[in-house]
């Protein structure tokens, strides 16, 4: 694992892996999935298992076979989970998608790959991937659909909490930092009323045929009211089988995916005369340590264009720990 795979480290927390297994809505839509799909005889692969928990329910519903595949060193708790539930038709491999070696098609891969707004944690290409090398042809993908939103944030508090060091808090000038938190992105869990009712749809992948990741969601939506926004909010929804899917934006039952705020420099006014363009560029996660997206919005006469890097340019990347400017 190299400095640019930070989400790897996350995974050898058992804190992380507890928080996701406490999110009922995620675990529990994959396992009806599973009973739904998992035909008798099934061979599957489970791409980044995580604590093999997806394995388990695929064995428990008549998998023949199980392939268990992460790149993390957690996966040897996987293999002790699952010896502990006398389990023995799970296979585990410590692999990730370049060095993953099975002899034999699978007939379904399963994966909870997704990230925050989905794409935060580069897993995307690497599914394909694997999907490309060892999915039967006919074969079944869960998730089988996935869909980005986007909703126009109109609470005036995301706007003012920002603005905290533009008002000069305790007497102090705070210029030089005043404008950075508009230029972070923010892991946020809003309400249905802090957003306008009309939201964006930004586009919808069929895992079945998606041939690579995107580089930039583009949607259009008109306000059904004149209104002042702050921001976007975007979040997703996936489809895991025919009759089984779950959400993650304002009006679903909260996850520990929450929403993925874009913040505006400045207020923009909204108004149903106005289709409203939100354009979103996805990170490069091969080349950066953390996610940096870039988002705007246009109307026809006014754009704000923002993006995650302007902060980090503030930033002096040669400055030694410890060392203090003069």
């Amino acid at each position: 694992m190299t400095d640019n795979e930070p989400y790897a480290h996350s995974y050898r927390d058992v804190a992380t892996h507890k928080l996701l297994l406490q999110d009922v809505v995620r675990t529990e839509a994959f396992e009806r999935a599973l009973e739904e799909l998992v035909k008798p005889g099934s061979q599957v692969l489970d791409f980044g298992c995580g604590t093999g928990i997806l394995s388990l329910f695929a064995s428990r519903f008549g998998a023949k076979k199980v392939f268990a595949v992460d790149r993390c060193e957690f996966i040897q708790f996987a293999h002790d989970i699952a010896q502990a539930n006398n389990i023995d038709n799970i296979q585990f491999h410590h692999d990730d998608e370049e060095s993953l070696e099975i002899d034999t098609s699978v007939d379904l891969i399963v994966s909870e790959w997704m990230g925050h707004f989905l794409l935060f944690e580069a897993m995307l290409g690497p599914l394909l991937a694997v999907r490309d090398k060892f999915l039967k042809a006919g074969g079944v993908m869960i998730p089988r659909e996935v869909t980005f939103h986007a909703g126009l944030v109109c609470d005036k508090y995301f706007y003012e909490e920002l603005s905290f060091f533009r008002n000069n808090p305790y007497g102090i000038n705070f210029s030089p930092i005043a404008e950075s938190p508009f230029w972070q992105t923010e892991l946020k869990c809003l309400t249905p009323r802090q957003i306008l009712p009309t939201t964006v749809h930004l586009g919808t992948f069929d895992m079945h045929t998606l041939k690579a990741p995107p580089t930039e969601l583009v949607g259009n939506t008109t306000p059904s009211k004149p209104a002042t926004i702050y921001g976007v909010c975007g979040w997703f929804s996936a489809k895991l089988a025919p009759t089984i899917s779950f959400g993650t934006g304002p009006d679903d039952p909260p996850t520990h995916w929450e929403q993925l705020y874009f913040p505006f420099s400045e207020p923009f006014d909204v108004s149903p005369s106005r289709e409203v363009t939100i354009r979103i560029v996805l990170p490069d996660n091969e080349s950066t340590y953390e996610p940096l997206w870039e988002w705007s919005i246009f109307d026809g006469q006014k754009k704000i264009e923002m993006n995650d890097y302007a902060y980090r340019e503030q930033l002096d990347p040669f400055l030694p720990s410890g060392l203090v400017k003069p």
